[in-house]
């Protein structure tokens, strides 16, 4: 990747605009975004980890659970600012024993970030609204995939670097 396409990524990342650079892909006619993202789910080997807002569909939820059955580690960063208690969602995770952090870290910020690794080789970046009436509306059928290894990267350290503020416990 170009020294500059990498550097707008990262600064991207910082301000929480991700999801407008990396290479659409198309949903095609009629697709249900749910329905792919669960079919990545379905289909990872070792990971998955997610950095959204909050979870609040039911088959995202389940799709999480099965793999962490399959024995994959999957982790789940929310934000615990402006959305201070769990989901039903994220309560279910959390009684599977799923990893889920809340990030009440980055001060009046919420979390901006909305992205997903699998197996630590493909990032999905959708930008859609991911409540269960926003997966289905036409305007928002075009997730954004990526396989490129420098982009994954530059995510798989963002997540990573979220996960431990995420970890941290807050000042007295």
């Amino acid at each position: 990747m170009p020294a500059q396409r990498r550097d707008i990524l990262r600064d991207a990342l910082r301000l929480g605009l991700l999801s407008c650079l990396i290479t659409s892909f198309a949903a095609g006619e009629g697709s249900d975004l749910r329905q792919q993202i669960i079919a990545h789910m379905d289909s990872a080997k070792s990971s998955i980890e997610v950095v959204v807002y909050e979870i609040r569909s039911p088959e995202m939820a389940d799709a999480l659970v099965r793999a962490a059955r399959r024995g994959l580690q999957v982790r789940v960063l929310v934000d615990g600012i402006r959305s201070e208690s769990p989901t039903q969602q994220e309560d279910e995770l959390e009684a599977e024993r799923i990893a889920i952090r809340r990030l009440t870290a980055q001060g009046e910020n919420l979390l901006h970030e909305k992205f997903i690794l699998f197996d630590g080789s493909l990032a999905a970046t959708p930008s859609y609204d991911r409540s269960i009436r926003g997966l289905h509306e036409a305007e928002n059928t075009e997730p954004s995939f990526t396989r490129d290894k420098d982009e994954v990267k530059i995510l798989k350290g963002q997540f990573e670097n979220l996960w431990r503020i995420a970890g941290t416990p807050p000042d007295p």
